[in-house]
């Protein structure tokens, strides 16, 4: 009996282990998701050109390296992941090298423009 019981207490310890494990990532995906939605939503920069002029109110919007990869990331995540060939072609077609870090930033408003326009369609 004492097989047994080792092996029952070694069970136990691996379901321990594997709910803290999901809990860690329930936790991670929520942090992520709060910083992703937090970070393209810059009311006061917004604000700011709308009072400006019309002109520069249509002007292409600068983007950071962060905001474009959280929102490549959503758009590749949408639909389960029925975008995510595309957007990778997209990225590619921007940067030579395929990833994000070979587009230049100045095309990053562009590119965000494509990503977006990406339908069901």
């Amino acid at each position: 009996m004492s097989k047994m019981s080792e092996l029952s207490a070694m069970i136990d310890s691996l379901i321990k282990c594997g709910e803290s494990l999901a809990e860690t990532g329930r936790a991670l995906k929520e942090f992520y998701s709060e910083s992703t939605e937090e970070t393209p939503v810059k009311p006061e920069k917004k604000a700011k050109k709308q009072e400006s002029s019309p002109s520069e109110a249509t002007a292409e919007k600068q983007y950071s390296k962060e905001e474009v990869r959280g929102i490549l990331a959503k758009k590749a995540n949408e639909a389960d992941g029925r975008f995510k060939a595309d957007v990778k072609t997209i990225v590619q077609k921007y940067g030579n090298g395929g990833s994000l870090t070979d587009v230049d930033p100045k095309d990053y408003a562009a590119l965000v423009t494509e990503v977006e326009g990406l339908t069901d369609a």
